[in-house]
C-alpha cells in the first residue's frame, strides 16, 4: 500500500530536483515534437488550462475564507504594506525589467507572472518559518480578490507600451476563469469534506470524538455555542490535516506536468535563444531582492514583529504561476507562459533560503 504521507514528504523534499528534471526532459522532447505541438495548438492550449486550474484547486480547498474579518481589523498596517509590495512594487519592477529579454510576448508574460497573487500553498512556508499563519491566510484571500482587477490592468498597460493590443476586458475574463473556477470548486469541496462533516460529527450525540471530549462535551453534543465552535474548529483542523498529504501530491504532480508542457510547447524558442531563460531567472532574482529589501525597510518603520514579517514575506515572494500560465494561453500567446514555467525553478529556492535565514531575520528585527 502506498504511504501517502511519505510520498508527499518525498515530493516536497525533492521538488526542486523534479522541476529541473521536468524542464530538462521537456526541452529535447518538445524540440523533436514541434510539428505535433503546432498541429494540435488548440488541444495543447486546453491541456495547459486544465493543468493550471488543477494545480490551483487543492490550494483553494485549504483556504480558510472565514479568517478574513478577524485579522483584518488588528493587522491593517501589515496588510497594507504587503499589498503595496505585491501589487505596486513587484509589478512595477517587472515592467521595468520585462523589455530586456528581447521578446514582446515573453515580456508581457513576465509582467503577468509578477502580477498574480500567491496561493494558499505559500502559507506552508510561513508555517515552517514560524510566522503569523492567520495574517498570511488573510493576505492570500485579499491578494486573490485584488488580482482579479490588478493583474489584467498591469498586463494590459504594459502590452500597450510595447504596442501589443490586449483588451483589458478579455484579460480580466481570463484571470477570472483561472482564479474563480478553482476557488469556487475548492471552497465547495472544503465545505463538504471538512466544514459540514466536522459540524455533523460534533452535533451528533451518538458519535464520540477526541475534539468533543477536549472541550468538555464528554463525547456528546456541546452544551454552549462556545463549546460547539471550539469542537468544530478542532475537528476541521484534523480533517484538513488528513487531506493535506493528498492535496500536496495533487498540487505538485499537476505543477510538474504543467511546467513540462509549457516548456515543451516552446522548446524551439528556448533552445534557439538560451539567453532568454537566463535573463528571466536573473531578472526575477532582482525582483526578489527588491521585495525582500522593501519588506525589511517597512518592518523597521512599522516595528513589525518577526511573526508578522514572515507572514507577509512569503505571500509577497511566492506567486501562483499557474494563474499566469492560464492567462497567457487564454489571451496573450503560449510564448508568454515561458516565465510562468521558469520562475518555479527558483521560487522554492528563494523561499527555502528565507526559511533558513529565519534566525538571522529574527535577530535583525529585534535590533531594529
Amino acid at each position: 500500500m502506498v504511504n501517502v504521507k511519505r510520498m508527499a514528504s518525498h515530493l516536497r523534499k525533492f521538488l526542486l530536483l523534479y522541476v529541473f528534471l521536468a524542464i530538462l526532459l521537456a526541452l529535447p522532447l518538445g524540440y523533436f515534437l514541434t510539428p505535433y505541438f503546432k498541429a494540435n495548438a488548440g488541444l495543447v492550449k486546453n491541456a495547459i488550462l486544465c493543468l493550471a486550474i488543477g494545480t490551483l484547486y487543492p490550494s483553494m480547498i485549504q483556504l480558510k475564507a472565514d479568517k478574513l474579518s478577524e485579522e483584518f481589523k488588528s493587522k491593517w498596517k501589515e496588510i497594507a504594506v504587503s499589498l503595496i509590495i505585491i501589487f505596486v512594487i513587484a509589478p512595477a519592477a517587472a515592467m521595468l525589467l520585462a523589455g530586456g529579454n528581447g521578446n514582446k510576448v515573453v515580456g508581457i508574460g513576465y509582467v503577468a507572472a509578477n502580477s498574480v497573487p500567491a496561493s494558499s500553498a505559500s502559507v506552508a512556508y510561513v508555517m515552517l518559518a514560524e510566522g503569523n499563519i492567520e495574517l498570511a491566510t488573510v493576505l492570500v484571500i485579499l491578494s486573490i480578490l485584488i488580482a482579479l482587477f490588478a493583474t489584467p490592468t498591469y498586463v494590459g498597460l504594459y502590452a500597450r507600451t510595447v504596442n501589443v493590443s490586449l483588451p483589458i476586458a478579455l484579460l480580466a475574463k481570463s484571470v477570472t476563469i483561472a482564479l474563480i473556477v478553482p476557488l469556487v470548486l475548492g471552497q465547495l469541496t472544503r465545505y463538504f469534506l471538512v466544514v459540514r462533516k466536522a459540524r455533523n460529527i460534533v452535533m451528533d450525540p451518538n458519535v464520540k470524538h477526541e475534539c468533543k471530549v477536549r472541550v468538555g462535551t464528554g463525547g456528546s453534543v456541546a452544551e454552549t455555542p462556545a463549546d460547539i465552535r471550539k469542537a468544530i474548529e478542532c475537528l476541521e483542523s484534523k480533517l484538513s490535516a488528513r487531506l493535506k498529504p493528498v492535496l500536496s501530491i495533487w498540487t505538485m504532480t499537476f505543477m510538474l506536468a504543467l511546467i513540462f508542457l509549457l516548456i515543451a510547447n516552446k522548446a524551439v524558442l528556448l533552445i534557439s535563444k538560451p539567453t532568454l531563460a537566463g535573463y528571466i531567472i536573473g531578472a526575477q532574482l532582482v525582483v526578489y531582492g527588491l521585495i525582500i529589501a522593501s519588506l525589511l525597510v517597512a518592518s523597521k518603520v512599522l516595528k513589525m514583529s518577526f511573526e508578522d514579517h514572515m507572514g507577509v514575506a512569503f505571500i509577497a515572494i511566492t506567486k501562483n504561476e499557474s494563474v499566469a500560465a492560464a492567462m497567457a494561453v487564454l489571451t496573450i500567446g503560449s510564448a508568454a507562459a515561458i516565465p510562468a514555467a521558469l520562475i518555479p525553478s527558483i521560487q522554492p529556492v528563494i523561499a527555502i533560503l528565507y526559511v533558513s535565514a529565519a534566525p538571522i531575520i529574527r535577530k535583525l528585527l529585534k535590533g531594529m
